[in-house]
């Protein structure tokens, strides 16, 4: 079967196990056979108010992070690239941690928005600051290490002034937080048409994936690729920061594993980095805010924990 439909098949059964799993862990711990008899609704507020939302989040978020990481190691044409490289995530989280910070009491969606629109206008100052006739990588990725850093610095500074009641939540935030439940529709929407819009240039991408000279004699237009690739990571990377903070190593370490799975055919790439990483974040999340119950860690802890060592290894069996 593996040779046949290469690993999505074990992937997909993979994930669909990982949610029931998910769905039963907790606090209260409810049998995978009660999600189905629950006659009288006695876990009903659990599941589809609390713990579904999540388990759908986790899921988006993972998928994003993981094609964001595949797309900018591309881009870049550097393994070391994860989505943050470009400084997205600074603009989204020094955003969200001001009004955090603040106190307000804002819906999901708006909080959402305001990270989203934050990162989009960072992205915007990035392009205005790395080309002039025409979009240079090297200058892309200088440019968005620079404004990383001064991210960086308004990040600290907004974490020095704030009041100590807020520090937690935004640590939490910093670290990775999937805690909020609310199920959001629009970022499923833009990874299935951001995947798609992706599959449609799988072929483009295997060439550039061995050097942007190599893709321009083959025929292909690096100019346009670039730029796809550049939109699709930071839209993803933004929607993925805005939902849940600033998760690390998803976007490091699967696009790597699917590499070692398949090569650079990313027409089984593009797919299987998705479901990997979206099994990978729900994993973690299920660590997060089961293993010290009812207690919540941040789900950063276990993404770290899983892609250090994973990542070590990887890089030895590549020397």
């Amino acid at each position: 079967m593996v040779a046949k439909y290469g690993y999505l098949p074990i992937l997909i059964i993979t994930l669909i196990i990982t949610i029931l799993v998910s769905l039963s862990l907790g606090s209260q711990y409810i049998p995978i056979s009660e999600l189905w008899q629950d006659q009288l609704g006695q876990f009903r507020q659990i599941v589809l108010s609390i713990r579904f939302p999540r388990i759908i989040n986790a899921v988006t978020v993972g998928a994003l992070l993981s094609m964001a990481g595949l797309m900018i190691q591309n881009l870049v044409k550097n393994p070391l690239a994860d989505p943050y490289i470009l400084g997205l995530s600074g603009a989204s989280a020094s955003v969200q941690l001001v009004i955090i910070a603040s106190g307000l009491v804002l819906p999901f969606w708006l909080f959402m928005l305001a990270g989203f629109l934050a990162a989009i206008f960072s992205l915007l100052l990035l392009i205005l600051l790395s080309s002039k006739k025409s979009l240079n990588t090297s200058h892309l990725l200088l440019s968005g290490v620079v404004i990383a850093f001064a991210y960086g610095a308004i990040i600290s500074l907004v974490l020095t002034l704030s009041p100590l009641s807020t520090t937690k939540p935004m640590l939490f935030w910093l670290m990775g937080d999937l805690s909020y439940s609310q199920l959001a529709v629009f970022p499923i929407v833009l990874l299935i048409i951001g995947m798609l819009w992706a599959q449609k240039y799988h072929k483009e991408l295997d060439l550039l994936a061995r050097g942007d000279f190599f893709a321009q004699k083959c025929g292909v237009n690096v100019k346009k690729i670039n730029f796809i690739l550049l939109i699709t990571t930071s839209v993803f990377t933004a929607i993925a920061v805005s939902m849940a903070g600033t998760i690390g190593f998803v976007g490091l370490v699967v696009p790597h594993i699917s590499r070692l799975l398949v090569g650079n055919v990313h027409a089984k790439l593009i797919p299987l980095s998705a479901l990997l990483g979206a099994i990978v974040l729900l994993i973690a999340d299920t660590f997060a805010r089961t293993i010290v119950a009812p207690i919540q860690l941040p789900v950063g802890i276990f993404t770290a924990i899983f892609g250090v060592p994973v990542f070590l290894l990887l890089l030895r069996k590549r020397a």
